[in-house]
């Protein structure tokens, strides 16, 4: 104040609000980012599979064949088609494989290969014998000199290397006679007769019966 003049005071109206509230409060700067393009086209097709349905576990695949000799109600062969081939004979557990023929007998190698003449099965590459299919379904077992071991003819005569008649193979029901055995899970009458044979050494017959088994089941596919 000077020389006792007033100051000025100047009052305002009030000013009234039509909204009556707390005013609200500043926007934030924080935005979030843009989901990519790609991820949803990935949540999308994953989510389109989903609702296809789980795919259907593969079928359990058939058990593998086997071929059993019996004889005096025991069972005295037991074969179990596969890779390896499984051969039970005599007591003899043998492991075979197929491709190529071959199986170890403690240190011993016993090995087969085919031939124009057969198949001759060796053991530590000394031929043993010689196993031929005959054209009249038969079947001829050879030594290593070239005599025949067995015969099995067309009529189900299994002979000796003299012609002597040691017994008979012949269809039954389901299973096939051989001697005195009885022979189930196959239909092939020289495998019946090369399992049973006691002529041949087990290691022979197992051998013998392995690749034949593995030969058919070839040609089926």
């Amino acid at each position: 104040m000077c020389g006792g003049c007033h100051a000025r005071r100047t009052y305002h109206a009030p000013v009234s609000i039509a909204n009556p509230r707390v005013a609200d409060p500043p926007a934030s700067c924080y935005e979030p980012p843009p989901v990519p393009h790609c991820r949803v086209l990935i949540l999308a097709i994953g989510a389109t599979l989903g609702c296809q349905g789980k795919s259907e576990p593969d079928p359990p695949r058939p058990p593998p064949p086997v071929v059993e000799a019996r004889a005096s109600g025991s069972i005295a062969v037991r074969i179990v088609s596969g890779h390896p081939c499984r051969a039970d004979i005599d007591g003899n557990e043998l492991l075979i494989g197929t491709l190529p023929l071959v199986m170890m007998v403690g240190g011993t190698r016993w090995t087969g290969e085919d031939g124009e003449t057969g198949t001759t099965l060796r053991k530590e590459g000394v031929p043993v014998v010689r196993v031929r299919d005959r054209q009249d379904l038969g079947l001829e077992v050879f030594d290593p000199q070239g005599a025949a071991v067995l015969r099995l003819s067309d009529n189900g005569e299994i002979a000796n290397a003299h012609g002597e008649v040691l017994r008979r193979a012949e269809p039954i029901l389901a299973a096939i006679r051989v001697g005195d055995s009885v022979v189930t899970g196959t239909t092939d009458v020289p495998l019946a007769v090369l399992i049973t044979a006691p002529e041949l050494i087990p290691e022979v017959r197992g051998l013998a019966a392995c690749h034949r088994l593995f030969v058919r089941e070839q040609a089926r596919k």
